[in-house]
């Protein structure tokens, strides 16, 4: 029979295994998160570089629109790039600033007020110019005061109809965190349906409703390498009340 000494005994080894299974794991998972690599622009034949754009605003947020740009050598995937003079980008006449992060390597960002579009203009080290336009797709939801969980909606947005390369998506959440998502990318849409097969997470209580689109396209002018706009705008959430177990016929 195992005495209390040789118990207590086994204490400390237990501990230091522990300790080690914790140093272990965090060790790998940061050595597995290696930082992206940044290469100078200069450095690089400038027909193969890779160009990405994001807009994305937030109604309820801020009045600011957070817009970035960010270059890559060898594709989407590839090194990222710190433009090397006279090599620069600005988005609607104003030169966005270099930032660099551990995980997303070297970037350009700035935020920018009341806009209708955006357009990015990119000068490479060769000082020739690629100009890229994106609209801006403003929506808002037409105001909901209760959703019932047994029942179909079909819920409008103001705002222009879904176009090609866009997706429009409606949020629901409940006071304890549940959130339940819809979408639709039909051309040509102004509302979305919401099925209440798909409403049963939710729980009985106040809510917030609100809807996004966003849209992920190509560039009007680009090198031999390609590149995107993204595209997101986020309507203000509205306050609901959820009811549920309703005797209400299903649509």
């Amino acid at each position: 029979m195992m005495t209390n000494k040789d118990y207590n005994g086994l204490k400390p080894n237990i501990k230091a295994t522990i300790t080690l299974l914790v140093f272990i794991v965090t060790f790998g998972f940061i050595s597995s998160c290696s930082p992206e690599e940044i290469a100078d622009s200069k450095d690089v034949n400038q027909s193969k570089i890779y160009q990405a754009y994001w807009v994305e605003y937030d109604a309820g947020e801020s009045d600011f629109y957070n817009i970035e740009a960010q270059f890559r050598f060898g594709g989407a995937n590839g090194t990222t790039l710190s433009l090397s003079e006279p090599s620069k980008v600005s988005v609607n006449k104003n030169e966005m600033n270099k930032d660099i992060d551990m995980f997303r390597g070297c970037y350009y960002k700035t935020k920018l007020q009341n806009l209708t579009d955006c357009v990015f203009s990119f000068k490479d080290t060769e000082e020739k110019v690629y100009i890229n336009k994106c609209i801006i797709q403003k929506i808002e939801l037409k105001p909901v005061n209760q959703i019932e969980t047994d029942t179909n909606y079909e819920i409008e947005w103001i705002g222009n109809p879904i176009s090609q390369k866009e997706e429009v998506f409606v949020i629901i959440e409940d006071q304890d965190n549940n959130t339940v998502k819809f979408s639709t990318a039909i051309v040509g849409s102004k509302a979305i349906k919401l099925k209440s097969r798909d409403m049963q997470t939710l729980t009985e209580g106040k809510g917030h409703i609100y809807i996004y689109r966003t849209c992920l396209s190509g560039l009007q002018q680009t090198t031999d390498e390609g590149g995107k706009i993204y595209s997101e705008y986020k309507s203000k959430k509205q306050s609901i009340d959820i009811v549920t177990n309703t005797e209400i016929t299903k649509l």
